[in-house]
């Protein structure tokens, strides 16, 4: 019950914010701040997740990339976020792209949850700690051309001997 409550009020909050920004810089104002800050935000979100990516690639084996594996939550909800029109909307992608800010969840949510995160990883591949084995494919078709009256006779089995 709590959501739906929660949906309609940040509709309202929305339609709003762009009643009092179309206020002050007009229709086609707001439509090109709109436009704007999605593309602008999206952008940023690209960035920080590719550095995100850079950073947990670096990442030892057996090393738990908590914090990488947030940022990459974050950030994946500050894209959809700025993906949807509106400037509340924005504003909060906006805020999860500062790192304190999403260090500061990160912790509030291990508060809230009241145990810390771990993220586990599996190696299946070669690398450290694991040895290579080669593997040999072979792909191929094949047709076959015998036809039954073509195919060879075998004589028949030799009788038991008594």
């Amino acid at each position: 019950m709590r959501l739906p409550l929660l949906l309609i009020a940040y509709l309202l909050a929305e339609i709003a914010a762009f009643a009092w920004v179309g206020e002050k810089v007009g229709v086609l104002g707001t439509v090109a701040l709109v436009v704007l800050s999605t593309i602008v935000g999206l952008w940023l979100v690209q960035r920080q997740g590719l550095d995100a990516l850079r950073k947990a690639a670096g990442l030892g084996p057996g090393q738990a990339p908590v914090v990488e594996a947030w940022d990459g939550l974050c950030l994946a909800t500050a894209g959809v976020l700025f993906a949807v029109p509106g400037f509340i909307s924005d504003l909060a992608g906006a805020a999860l792209l500062i790192p304190p800010v999403r260090r500061a969840l990160l912790g509030q949510a291990q508060r809230l949850s009241g145990a810390t995160f771990t993220v586990r990883t599996t190696s299946t591949g070669p690398g450290p700690g694991t040895p290579a084995r080669p593997t040999t494919v072979i792909d191929g078709d094949f047709v076959d051309v015998t036809k039954p009256e073509d195919a060879p006779h075998l004589p028949p089995p030799p009788l038991p001997k008594e």
